[in-house]
């Protein structure tokens, strides 16, 4: 073990400090060192560069994980920054949106009121929600068809106003649209202001009295013109001969109410010419319910009836209105436009039906 040579031990030194030598040579080599000061200061010097790599290495270490614990940070800063940014945007082109592009007036959403001056028809829109402005509106004549548009916006220090008065200049002029023509709504037609019922109307109006659902659009959009009967009602449809008809059966447990039966009758002859006109095909608006005592109660009235009675209706308000209408063949006659409906929906309300049984 003692007569190992310096030079072999100075070659073994760099694999003995790493380790690497086998049991048996590092007893050899440690026998050498501790019987060869030369070669023991040579493995403390090297022992002494291994601890400065080690903490040089430890040194190196620590930075590196410091910069990447930096770049993380600035990573995540930078992500939470645009994060921040495409929030702001997104809020930002929203506030616009609502309170400065808007979307186009809804025709639904709004009251109109329309006056004649000179040659000229007033518009005056007013919007039906407490939270609304408008904006940029327009008036385009083509061909005589007049579209008013704007753009409706929530209520800001933009823009503050949620009504809008416009003129049309009426000559040349068949019809007056507020939104685009044929998808929004007609408020004017032939000199005739069309209301929103009239037009809720004539939108819902049916060639068949088939179809119960058609029926049931019809019935639901008269309700809102008159206002709800207030008793429940189912319906039956005649189809099987002429004259097709529509029966409503009203409830005989609210029918039975006192008086019940005159607010009924009263209602359904109101409403029985509107019905018919329509409703292309139905002959017969009938409806029944129980009188106070039990008995069954069936009133109708016919096409037959209503076109009988139109001339008079016609002359007795042209008197009383001083208009100069021309009585149409037939009530159907109505359903051909929204001027029209309008005239029939205004004889309705002047207190004009068919008694057929008292």
């Amino acid at each position: 073990m003692n007569t190992i040579r310096c030079s072999i031990v100075e070659d073994l030194l760099p694999t003995y400090v790493e380790r690497l030598t086998s049991e048996e040579t590092n007893m050899a080599v440690e026998a050498h060192l501790a019987s060869c000061p030369a070669c023991a200061a040579k493995r403390a010097a090297m022992g002494a560069k291994e601890t400065e790599a080690v903490a040089k290495d430890a040194e190196e270490t620590a930075r590196e994980v410091d910069y990447l614990k930096a770049v993380r940070r600035r990573s995540r800063r930078r992500v939470a920054a645009a994060i921040l940014c495409t929030v702001l945007v997104l809020l930002l082109g929203f506030a616009a949106k609502i309170f400065v592009i808007g979307t186009p007036l809804n025709p639904g959403g709004v009251a109109v009121d329309t006056q004649e001056e000179g040659g000229a028809l007033q518009v005056g829109i007013s919007s039906l929600g407490s939270g609304n402005a408008f904006r940029d509106w327009t008036v385009d004549n083509q061909d005589g068809v007049v579209v008013i548009t704007a753009r409706s916006v929530l209520v800001s220090p933009l823009f503050r106003d949620g009504t809008g008065t416009v003129e049309v200049p009426l000559e040349g002029v068949t019809e007056i649209w507020l939104g685009q023509a044929g998808t929004g709504r007609m408020i004017w037609q032939d000199d005739t202001e069309i209301s929103a019922d009239a037009w809720a109307l004539y939108q819902a109006q049916t060639p068949y009295v088939g179809n119960n659902s058609a029926v049931g659009r019809v019935l639901a959009e008269v309700d809102h013109w008159c206002g709800p009967i207030g008793y429940d009602y189912t319906i039956s449809l005649q189809t099987s001969s002429e004259p097709y008809g529509l029966t409503i059966h009203f409830s005989d447990v609210t029918a039975h109410i006192l008086g019940a039966g005159k607010s009924i009758d009263d209602r359904m002859y109101a409403v029985a010419p509107a019905l018919l006109a329509l409703i292309g095909n139905l002959g017969q608006v009938q409806w029944t319910y129980a009188a106070p005592d039990g008995t069954a109660v069936t009133r109708s009235v016919t096409l037959e009836e209503v076109d009988q009675a139109l001339p008079d209706w016609i002359e007795a308000y042209n008197l009383d209105a001083g208009a100069d209408w021309t009585a149409p063949e037939s009530v159907k006659d109505y359903a051909t436009s929204p001027a029209a409906l309008q005239q029939l929906l205004d004889l309705t309300c002047h207190g004009f039906y068919v008694v057929t049984e008292e």
